[in-house]
């Protein structure tokens, strides 16, 4: 009887120990990875006020981040490879006191972004500097914490690879909290403090996670089961296919978020986006058990691939059902090759080389897409590359080698597909690429009978032609002008009019404006610009309030130009412009002719204008207009109340503020309403949106703006003109400020608003009739 007792004793002893050894083990891994995850955004948010807001600062971050994880990676297995583990938890130790030196986390002192090129290093040598020991001591925990767990003596130490779910659900967990809690609900200097606390309480768990692996190592055996040796044996090819598999899901990630950030906002809570589903493909492919194999995602991914190339390329007029398509389609394309990755995983012999060559695809991915593709490319192309190369994984990962189709079935599947893409087409107003799809198909299948090519699955070669042939026409149509630089990408196309030829601007995905080329009418402001619009009639009202009319105006934006024409020869204008790609287009009479026709030879300053208009005398401005928002994004550090108390500091006593508030996903007029009420101002607000029965209507685009001054200038603007009405601003949106901001709630705000709106011209449409 003592004998069992003993014995059952011993087995809860023994289930206890191994409960509380890898409970020290997933804690540490899970908390490494909260931190790890949240310094990313946090900091990246820290920097943008420096760099403009642009989606750059994130991908280049990214590149950064992942570059120190390899470093860390590298660390980890050059330390378990060739030191006792006594020797590890020392060193590992020092490691991570050494980065107690960099807390709480601060962008470094002294350091001045370049106005021309070389943002990417820049700001690489930045995080670097800032961020980069104790992010390159936390980098390391995930392999190395597995590799220590794989020597102690518990049941799932010979396969500890399922910890690397738990790394990536804490990273996870991570990224969801910090847009749904941390930023609304904390300020930065909150967020680093709050930061440095949880790197000393992980400090404190990982020396416990080292006792705990150095008190119960397991004695080595030389058994090895035969699955073990296969999986052990890591060739050339074997690491070079981790590397393909591990580039592909990187770099959509940042193709993805470049769509996403050029068509909503440059801030965290979209960034963070792409990446937590990133993470969440890790946690699904390393858990225990795969709720789905890789086999069934290569049937998936390739209609993900087709729907990406046609929602996200060819067919945008819905900004947010492209986004979710381009997600959706990213998200299983990027599960599929981690699922891959997972099984082809070697012992744990090879863990950390395992994750050292994994970490290498990852940041060649995003090296890609950051640095390499804004250099080789003048448009956004590496995305679409990527999905092309995504398709070879789709053909390795579905393992269909003997699936063959016969010609007839062949031609018949051939027909029935064309004839679904011309119905998709024609419904949408687009015949004309039905010969185009029906030539290429043709074409392709031609080409892989004559060849007697290996068999695939049919549907994945019709929906690589398919998407291809939809999308190619309309990268092939003529530009006059592309190029990208590290904050855009730029566009101009002529198209003809009852004008004559007509200029196009196109700032990412969104017509920024026009220019008639006829002698006669390049003078003509348009879009925006237009007379009688909301920049118009802001002109005349800030004119009103000068003794003789003349202007001292710091201008933040230059675009194609058009303000231009609004200036006099009496007049002081500064323009500021942080893109010098926009700047050499807007000079160049072969595109815009504005400058060059209506200027009087004023200023243009290249960099932020966070940082540029500082350089003015204080109380030297007449009027301060802010026209800096790209496609349909916010460079948020130009609406903080400290950026607005720089504006005032410039700005006369007699001074007004102007705002371009345009905007189809957030509610920015709200949100500089607050900035008004912050400084115990006024602020009015225009809408335009009826252009019919004027000159150049085809040409003009619907306006908001908010004017800010003292209540009795508010007052006399609405006499002035009054459309210019007093706004109630959303209760969601609340003031933003260089460390506070709440991109949901502009979201939230923009979203009610138009409920509204649609509720008020539906109860019209039912009382008319």
């Amino acid at each position: 009887m003592t004998d069992i007792s003993v014995t059952l004793g011993s087995k809860d002893r023994q289930k206890q120990s191994a409960l509380a050894m890898i409970s020290v083990f997933t804690l540490a891994i899970l908390l490494s990875a909260v931190l790890l995850f949240s310094v990313q955004p946090m900091f990246t948010k820290l920097v943008l006020p420096l760099l403009g807001g642009s989606s750059n600062v994130w991908n280049t971050a990214m590149v950064f981040f992942q570059a120190v994880l390899l470093l860390g990676y590298i660390y980890a297995h050059v330390i378990t490879k060739y030191l006792p583990l006594k020797a590890q938890i020392i060193i590992h130790m020092a490691v991570l006191g050494l980065g107690c030196f960099f807390l709480p986390l601060s962008i470094a002192q002294g350091w001045t972004p370049p106005d021309g090129g070389a943002q990417s290093l820049w700001l690489i040598g930045l995080f670097g500097i800032s961020v980069g020991a104790p992010f390159f001591a936390i980098s390391a925990n995930a392999p190395l914490l597995q590799r220590w767990f794989s020597r102690v003596d518990h049941k799932d130490a010979q396969d500890p690879y399922f910890l690397y779910a738990a790394s990536n659900a804490g990273s996870l967990l991570s990224l969801l909290l910090y847009p749904i809690v941390f930023e609304p609900a904390l300020r930065v200097g909150e967020q680093t403090a709050l930061w440095a606390v949880g790197y000393g309480l992980l400090m404190v768990i990982i020396v416990g996670a080292g006792i705990t692996a150095f008190r119960n190592q397991a004695t080595v055996t030389s058994q090895t089961t035969e699955q073990e040796t296969s999986r052990g044996v890591v060739t050339i090819n074997r690491r070079l296919f981790w590397i393909f598999l591990a580039f592909i899901p990187s770099s959509l990630m940042l193709g993805v978020t470049s769509h996403m950030t050029n068509n909503i906002a440059s801030t965290p809570f979209l960034w963070v986006m792409p990446l937590a589903l990133y993470l969440l493909t890790f946690v699904i492919a390393f858990a225990k058990n795969p709720p789905i194999g890789s086999k069934h995602l290569g049937y998936v991914a390739a209609f993900a691939i087709m729907a990406s190339l046609f929602f996200g390329f060819y067919y945008k007029a819905n900004v947010l059902l492209s986004i979710g398509v381009s997600l959706s389609a990213y998200f299983i394309i990027s599960l599929a090759c981690h699922s891959r990755l997972v099984e082809d995983r070697p012992n744990t012999s090879h863990l950390t080389e395992f994750y050292i060559w994994m970490s290498v695809g990852g940041v060649l991915g995003g090296m890609f897409n950051a640095l390499l593709a804004p250099v080789v490319f003048n448009g956004i192309y590496e995305y679409l590359i990527v999905l092309i190369l995504s398709y070879l994984v789709v053909l390795r990962v579905s393992k269909i080698e003997s699936v063959s189709f016969s010609l007839k079935g062949k031609l018949l599947a051939l027909t029935l597909g064309t004839a679904v893409i011309a119905l998709v087409l024609t419904v949408i107003g687009q015949p004309a690429k039905v010969a185009i799809i029906a030539a290429g198909c043709a074409f392709f299948f031609g080409l892989r009978m004559l060849t007697q090519a290996s068999p695939r699955v049919l549907v994945m070669d019709i929906s690589l032609v398919f998407g291809l042939a939809l999308l190619l026409p309309g990268l092939a149509l003529p530009k006059l002008f592309q190029d990208r630089s590290f904050f855009s990408l730029l566009t101009v196309k002529a198209e003809a009019s009852e004008y004559g030829t007509v200029h196009k601007f196109i700032h990412g995905d969104t017509v920024h404006n026009y220019q008639l080329q006829d002698d006669g009418l390049s003078t003509v402001p348009l879009a925006y610009y237009a007379a009688d619009n909301s920049f118009d009639i802001g002109m005349q009202f800030a004119r009103s309030l000068t003794p003789q009319g003349d202007l001292s105006v710091a201008m933040i934006g230059l675009g194609a130009g058009a303000m231009a024409c609004y200036e006099r020869p009496t007049d002081n204008w500064t323009y500021y412009e942080i893109d010098q790609a926009v700047v050499d287009m807007a000079r160049n009479p072969k595109y815009f002719s504005y400058i060059q026709d209506c200027s009087y030879g004023s200023d243009i300053v290249t960099g932020d204008a966070r940082l540029k208009i500082g350089d003015l005398a204080p109380k030297s401005q007449d009027y301060i207009v802010v026209d800096a928002f790209s496609s349909n994004s916010i460079p948020a550090h130009l609406v903080t109340r400290e950026a607005f108390a720089l504006y005032r500091s410039r700005l006369k006593d007699t001074g007004v503020v102007f705002f371009h508030t345009s905007n189809r996903m957030l509610d920015v007029d709200s949100l500089v309403i607050r900035l008004a009420e912050d400084a115990g101002l006024s602020a009015r607000h225009f809408f335009k949106n009826d252009f019919d029965g004027e000159p150049y209507q085809d040409f003009q685009s619907t306006s908001s703006a908010v004017m800010i001054g003292t209540e009795a200038q508010m007052s006399a603007l609405s006499n002035f003109d009054a459309r210019w009405t007093v706004m109630t601003p959303s209760e969601d949106v609340a003031l933003w400020s260089d460390d506070y901001s709440n991109v949901v709630a502009t979201m939230r705000a923009k979203s009610r608003l138009k409920a509204e709106k649609a509720a008020r011209e539906a109860a019209v449409t039912a009382t008319q009739k």
